[in-house]
């Protein structure tokens, strides 16, 4: 006679591994494409996230003023240019997000600063990227010039500051690093938990940031979804066999 008893500790297990199996599935996928967030451009509708309710404008991220006329917005989505009235979309910072302007002496378009890089304006009306790295500040100085400090991926990155004139021609700041020379030693440094949970779940705190974290979230991430359908898989023919 067959056991008709639901709760064996067989058919839990069934049952707590099927419910399971669809949020780990949902972690094992996020996961791979958070970590392919640095070499994909995908987009999907706003409406698809869990804010209550889709803004008309996204949040200004940074703002800049070259006159009384003209103004720079920079949003997680772009950067336009907003003169008289009428938004002009820049179209080389679609889809990025822009976290710093700054302004230059006698120059018609701003310095910007995407997470991972300072882009500077060129003579043809391109933009370059002549520093490369997370991004910590990017002002203004008394004398004109404009300070960036950038460099590394991390959180805890060393950031080098340079300032430039006219955008192109970048120089290390010195009186930052005397300041910060200045400062006391670190005695017992410490980050915050989530710092140091977030490098162990992406794989930063083995094999750094970039490709390592990418590969890493990968192969974990393909590792899980395979159980997860493998076992659902076994699951229904076990199911099946069993009437």
């Amino acid at each position: 006679m067959k056991n008709k008893n639901p709760w064996t500790m067989r058919r839990a297990h069934f049952w707590v591994g099927t419910i399971l199996a669809l949020p780990f599935l949902l972690m094992a996928l996020s996961g791979i494409f958070i970590s392919m967030r640095s070499v994909t451009n995908i987009k999907v509708p706003l409406s698809w996230s869990g804010a209550e309710k889709v803004p008309e404008r996204l949040p200004v991220m940074a703002y800049l003023e070259i006159s009384n006329e003209i103004a720079w917005i920079g949003n997680a989505q772009g950067l336009h240019k907003v003169s008289n009235g009428n938004a002009e979309e820049v179209t080389h910072f679609s889809g990025q997000e822009i976290m710093f302007l700054a302004a230059l002496p006698n120059k018609p378009l701003p310095l910007v600063a995407t997470r991972m890089a300072v882009w500077s304006p060129t003579s043809n009306g391109e933009w370059k990227p002549l520093i490369r790295g997370r991004v910590r500040q990017l002002s203004s100085l008394p004398d004109g010039r404009v300070l960036a400090i950038a460099g590394g991926r991390g959180e805890m990155a060393d950031g080098k500051p340079m300032a430039t004139f006219d955008g192109m021609h970048w120089e290390p700041y010195m009186p930052v690093m005397k300041a910060n020379r200045d400062l006391p030693a670190l005695e017992n440094p410490k980050i915050a938990l989530h710092q140091w949970m977030r490098e162990l779940h992406s794989g930063a705190y083995f094999w750094g940031k970039g490709v390592g974290e990418m590969i890493w979230s990968n192969i974990l991430g393909w590792v899980l979804a395979i159980l997860v359908l493998t076992g659902l898989w076994m699951w229904i023919k076990t199911l099946k066999r069993n009437g």
